[in-house]
């Protein structure tokens, strides 16, 4: 590491997202130094980075981003130059059971972090950059037609969405009023390795190796549009370095999908290529979300525009590297649900 390459305080860096962040911005910037810092709750493994953990320009540090003192003594101790916050509690149904923790992490959490670079940062802001991660879900919910923009009215229906909404305003805040470096990245739904078996892709597909009931909300048309999380990792990258500051940019996968379409994909997939008695009889449908949105798609016409970002991926092919991939770490999915029993 030279003394001009940026130092980054990775935030929820062990969770899905963010531990494909970490090793993809490792990857490709070897002389960048990354700082990990993770709560580690139910949706955060070390086991996730395993294979970089000994990187001389890696450090993982266990914290809380609600907690203030922790936060500083990060700043303290480490010249940083820029922020990626992907710490969030995340899971619309845990959001609707329980909404206070959603609203202390998410908001208050980021409020913290905001608090915290804005002091280390107020008088030499120039080089520094804060990232705040969030979600299409901020914009509510879409009908058969139109595309969700940057300027589109925030609209969140759920408690998860709403808390994200709100920390998003905050960073707008910090930018508005303080002049806080800050970048606003919304993506579609993500999917690849690493995430957590209580979201719809890999709990289908661990569901379905057991050969399980795969439990379908409502009618199984709620539709969505799909991310690679390595195609999401490039986009933040691009914004990171040539974002401007102040701008909001979506981060789009170009593949809507209904539920039952990838569900109904996975199945064929797996009874092809694993075990013909997986076969669609295993589909249940199940009591609808409470404020379920029908659909989200995202145009990010503005990041192509502006930054040459596409995504690479095409969704049937990405999906079925990602099965691939959970079959191949059926330890890791062990482990993790372990975690949680």
């Amino acid at each position: 590491m030279t003394n001009n390459s940026p130092i980054l305080f990775v935030t929820g860096g062990a969770g899905f997202i963010g531990s494909n962040f970490v090793r993809y911005i490792l990857g490709k910037y070897p002389d960048y130094h990354v700082i990990n810092f993770d709560n580690l709750t139910y949706a955060g493994h070390l086991e996730n980075l395993s294979d970089i953990e000994h990187f001389p320009n890696y450090t993982f540090i266990k914290g809380d981003i609600g907690d203030a003192v922790a936060v500083n003594r990060v700043f303290e101790t480490y010249p940083i130059r820029w922020v990626v916050n992907f710490a969030a509690e995340s899971h619309v149904d845990r959001s609707i059971e329980n909404p206070e923790v959603f609203l202390k992490t998410n908001v208050l959490g980021t409020g913290t972090l905001l608090n915290v670079a804005q002091k280390f940062w107020e008088n030499n802001a120039e080089d520094k950059r804060f990232l705040q991660v969030s979600t299409d879900e901020v914009y509510g919910s879409l009908g058969d037609t139109g595309y969700f923009t940057e300027s589109t009215p925030l609209d969140p229906r759920s408690p998860y969405s709403a808390s994200k909404a709100g920390s998003d305003l905050l960073a707008k805040a910090y930018f508005d009023t303080y002049a806080l470096p800050v970048l606003i990245t919304r993506c579609s739904n993500n999917y690849g390795p690493y995430q957590y078996p209580e979201k719809l892709i890999p709990l289908m597909i661990n569901q379905a190796i057991h050969k399980n009931p795969l439990p379908v909300y409502g009618d199984g048309l709620y539709t969505r549009d799909w991310l690679h999380v390595l195609d999401h990792c490039s986009a933040l990258d691009a914004v990171l370095h040539r974002g401007k500051i102040g701008d909001v940019y979506n981060i789009g996968g170009n593949s809507e999908r209904r539920n039952m379409q990838v569900v109904k994909h996975l199945i064929q997939f797996l009874n092809e290529n694993v075990d013909s008695g997986i076969t669609e009889s295993l589909i249940t449908h199940v009591t609808d979300r409470k404020g379920h949105d029908r659909r989200y798609a995202i145009d990010a016409t503005k990041l192509k525009s502006d930054l040459g970002w596409e995504p690479s991926r095409s969704f049937e092919g990405g999906l079925n590297e990602t099965i691939l991939w959970y079959l191949n770490h059926q330890e890791w999915v062990k482990t993790v649900l372990l975690k949680l029993a």
